[in-house]
């Protein structure tokens, strides 16, 4: 690709290049996660470049090269940023490495592209941004492949409110009954709560977030995620 179309895109991640360059880690509508060179805008120019390279800033770009790193070439606003302060920023900037470390690159997502956007304007809205991160991670893990199947358990049978089940990974729900002794017991009508996205329902929102990060963490072979680190202790200062 020696040229591209002008497309929306995010700014997901940006390092230092030379003196007076960067590396953008984008995330675009058209051509899922993409790297470009922005040279000369670090310099002391007059533009207003530097301000669209924020996170959570809308902007539309293009670029050119032959080589894999492209070089940008067009950088526009695309709508005003989202402007997301304390733990939802933090929260913001979790969606931003999950992103990063699970998608490829040149892999158009245009659906985890809306979901983004989607779940920006509920962090932007919401006093609760635990479920904003986890109803993105359910999202995130079924575009991906990786959808857990709330409502049945790994036999195919209904999920029942009544009975108790315990969670397999890379398998799902299976009856407590034939599950280890050591096994955790978890109530069906918290996992209908999930399936339902029932955040009043007590101890949904953790049943989501425990099962989401064993997901996630063996997409990433467990390696550590910073941002969430980080978020965690700073909810922790909170609690």
């Amino acid at each position: 690709m020696t040229n591209a179309e002008t497309t929306p895109a995010f700014v997901l991640h940006s390092r230092a290049f030379k003196e007076t360059s960067l590396i953008l880690e984008l995330f675009t509508l058209e051509h899922g996660r993409v790297n470009v060179l922005a040279k000369g805008i670090r310099s002391n120019d007059k533009s207003n470049r530097k301000a669209l390279i924020q996170p959570f800033q809308p902007i539309s770009v293009s670029w050119m090269g032959r080589s894999e790193l492209k070089t940008l070439k067009q950088l526009d606003a695309n709508g005003l940023p989202y402007r997301l302060q304390g733990i939802v920023n933090l929260s913001g900037l979790y969606i931003n490495e999950l992103l990063l470390k699970l998608l490829i690159q040149w892999d158009p997502q245009p659906e985890i592209f809306e979901l983004y956007c989607h779940s920006l304007q509920q962090l932007k809205i919401t006093d609760k941004p635990q479920v904003a991160l986890r109803e993105f991670e359910l999202d995130l893990l079924e575009f991906l492949g990786y959808a857990i199947d709330w409502q049945h358990d790994i036999y195919g049978d209904a999920i029942e409110a009544e009975q108790q089940y315990c969670y397999q990974a890379e398998q799902g729900f299976i009856p407590e009954k034939q599950a280890p002794t050591d096994a955790l017991s978890i109530a069906g009508e918290l996992i209908l709560a999930v399936a339902a996205l029932d955040w009043s329902k007590k101890g949904s929102l953790a049943l989501a977030r425990k099962i989401c990060r064993n997901i996630i963490d063996q997409l990433l072979g467990h390696k550590e995620l910073h941002s969430r680190k980080l978020l965690q202790e700073t909810l922790s200062l909170y609690s």
